[in-house]
């Protein structure tokens, strides 16, 4: 190719590649046409996804005829969203589809089963639906013992000879003799831990030399490591406060304080621990009193927080 050629080729190339009116309009035409298709499809949208509709249909069809004169992108694009759009009703069309038109009609079913399985004598032959059942279920496999079969023997359980109870009435004394003694170390037990608090009770408020007139009731019970300790403590000086033989009050401060009760001169008034004057023939006081006192592992420590209490007041043995 000569120098003299080569502009008249890229001249001829140029005039190729521009569109000419001609094509403008066409353009501009079929994009009108997609632009109205698209509208027409909103506003036909409950139309055309009626089950009995066949406008769909007619749809594509006018869109295949119109695709064969896409020439740009632009077009293409236009194409393309209409598709969408008409792919979008074909599935919501499909979803408005009634099924009922083939209802199983359990009558006709039964009725077409018994003409099939009659035979000439007007019998009913069950093998009939058997031998059609065969082609749609699959059979069970076989049971194949490797081994050879199971022992089938029956295995025989021995019963054991039933043996009559006979009960033997325990004699009074041995039958009472476990339960006395049982009772008899409780109460020591408890005597024992009586003692210890009426015992540290006069140490603090009761003998001559003792440090406080009264002291306060939640710090004389409270062990500051032992909740079981606390709880046992209260139990114990329920006994004294309920025979009278320490006295529970509020002070002047509205605060429950114990203090250890006056010895009797007519019962002689022995030991640590003295007795409030009582009643002819009996150990209680005259004036019997009961107070009734929750104590809880959350109130334990917050009296303990509260109070200050590091060390118990009360002797521990």
């Amino acid at each position: 190719m000569s120098d003299n050629e080569a502009p008249d080729d890229t001249a001829a190339a140029a005039a190729l590649a521009m569109p000419t009116e001609e094509d403008l309009k066409a353009s501009t035409d079929l994009r009108i046409k997609y632009s109205l298709l698209q509208m027409s499809l909103h506003e036909r949208r409950s139309e055309l996804v009626r089950p009995d509709s066949t406008g769909l249909l007619e749809i594509i069809q006018d869109l295949n005829t119109m695709y064969t004169n896409v020439t740009t992108p632009r077009e293409a694009a236009f194409d393309s969203e209409c598709l969408m759009f008409v792919a979008e009703l074909a599935n919501e069309k499909a979803q408005n589809l009634q099924t009922d038109i083939h209802e199983f009609d359990r009558t006709f079913f039964a009725s077409e089963l018994a003409k099939r399985m009659t035979n000439e004598a007007g019998e009913v032959v069950w093998s009939k639906l058997g031998v059609v059942a065969t082609n749609v279920f699959n059979a069970p496999a076989k049971l194949d013992l490797i081994y050879g079969p199971l022992a089938t023997e029956p295995e025989i359980k021995k019963r054991a000879a039933r043996q009559r109870n006979v009960q033997k009435r325990p004699e009074e004394s041995a039958k009472k003799k476990p339960v006395l003694i049982e009772k008899q170390e409780q109460e020591e037990a408890t005597t024992k831990e009586v003692k210890r608090v009426m015992k540290s009770v006069h140490r603090l408020t009761g003998a001559p030399n003792s440090p406080y007139p009264h002291v306060p009731f939640f710090e004389l019970i409270i062990h500051p490591t032992s909740f079981s300790t606390t709880v046992e403590n209260l139990f114990h000086l329920s006994f004294l406060v309920k025979d009278g033989r320490v006295k529970l009050f509020l002070d002047d401060d509205n605060i429950p304080v114990v203090k250890f009760g006056k010895k009797d001169p007519s019962n002689g008034g022995g030991g640590d621990g003295g007795d409030i004057p009582a009643t002819p023939g009996t150990t209680r006081a005259i004036h019997p009193s009961q107070v009734v006192v929750s104590m809880s592992m959350e109130k334990w420590r917050s009296l303990i927080r509260e109070l200050g209490i590091t060390k118990p007041l009360m002797d521990e043995c």
